[in-house]
């Protein structure tokens, strides 16, 4: 991490990344699984889905947690503490993640393909829809992609 080598990276713009986790991981793509997918999964009885569910479940409070800790250092001042909480944090929530985006690619979104009508899929994705403008409202998910490619050339392909 750029963070651990003393390149020194803004505090707005970790500020951004943390508003990015928060709205658009958590209250967006969150949102979705927990209030829509999986209830509707659990009501239809689609098997093998009651474990993959409880997992994600825990694996989404796994990141609540570890995003509230990175969070918690960048609004203090980037003592030396703040950036090693910052760093192990991240490191901790992008390890869960590459396993929870696994976890749905491979084995929650094909058992949703494989056992849901293509109404209900389709009735899901409507409601999706809403929850996006809903949740970040119109227009910042484009902002996010821009913000987020913006900070990619900044940090990673310098």
């Amino acid at each position: 991490m750029k963070i651990e080598s003393g390149k020194e990276i803004k505090h707005e713009h970790l500020e951004n990344v943390v508003e990015f986790v928060k709205v658009f991981v958590d209250k967006c793509h969150h949102t979705k699984e927990e209030e829509y997918l999986f209830p509707i999964m659990r009501r239809a009885n689609v098997p093998g889905s009651t474990e993959i569910i409880d997992s994600l479940l825990e694996e989404h409070e796994h990141g609540r947690r570890s995003v509230d800790m990175i969070a918690g250092a960048v609004s203090v001042n980037m003592d030396s503490e703040a950036l090693s909480t910052i760093v192990k944090s991240s490191r901790d929530y992008i390890e869960l993640l590459t396993q929870h985006i696994n976890k749905e690619d491979n084995i929650l979104f094909p058992l949703a393909d494989k056992h849901l009508a293509e109404k209900v899929q389709e009735n899901l994705l409507k409601s999706f829809e809403i929850v996006e403008i809903e949740k970040i409202g119109e227009g910042k998910h484009e902002e996010f992609h821009k913000m987020l490619h913006n900070l990619k050339e900044i940090y990673v392909m310098s």
